[in-house]
């Protein structure tokens, strides 16, 4: 169970699609999205993220919001589910020349950091917040994805270049005549 300030939910048969839709709804401008997504109502689009409505999102309404939000946290959800990593967009992986990979190492470590915090808040209170959840799936993702687009950049510098990669490796690690 989670809870939510004063209110309980029950999580449902499949709790990460249920805390992802209730993530979505608290993040997004549900208006713009609905707008965006070309539904015909932004109502629709509200109640199809309520677990209590008996209408659920289809797999082309989901597709159309995520890509109108640019919010991954459903489809993320979805994934979790199915006992899946989370997704990395593409759009991340060509990004990733723009970031050199010590200031890309410093953003996992900081944000593992928070993750800590996290869990030592959890420790301390003896109870997970539904805010709390979805603090620790939000940094989770983005560390899962920055070390997937970081370990993407290693392996394309060293395809890059895999000849001086090597030798740069061999001279490092090899013992240099007249030193000891």
């Amino acid at each position: 169970m989670y809870t939510n300030h004063t209110v309980t939910h029950k999580a449902s048969h499949q709790p990460h699609i249920a805390g992802a839709l209730r993530q979505f709804a608290d993040n997004e401008v549900l208006d713009e999205v609905a707008k965006a997504a070309k539904f015909h109502r932004p109502q629709m689009l509200r109640n199809k993220l309520i677990l209590e409505q008996p209408h659920k999102l289809t797999i082309h309404e989901l597709v159309d919001i995520t890509k109108a939000s640019g919010n991954r946290c459903i489809i993320d959800g979805v994934l979790m589910e199915l006992g899946c990593a989370t997704s990395v967009h593409l759009g991340d992986l060509s990004a990733c020349e723009r970031l050199p990979l010590t200031d890309r190492a410093l953003e996992i470590t900081t944000n593992a950091g928070q993750l800590g915090r996290i869990a030592m808040d959890v420790k301390a209170q003896k109870r997970v917040t539904e805010r709390m959840r979805h603090e620790a799936i939000k940094r989770a993702s983005f560390v899962m994805t920055e070390l997937a687009i970081f370990m993407h950049d290693v392996e394309q510098k060293f395809q890059a270049i895999p000849v001086l990669s090597v030798a740069v490796d061999a001279m490092q690690t090899m013992p240099t005549p007249g030193f000891i």
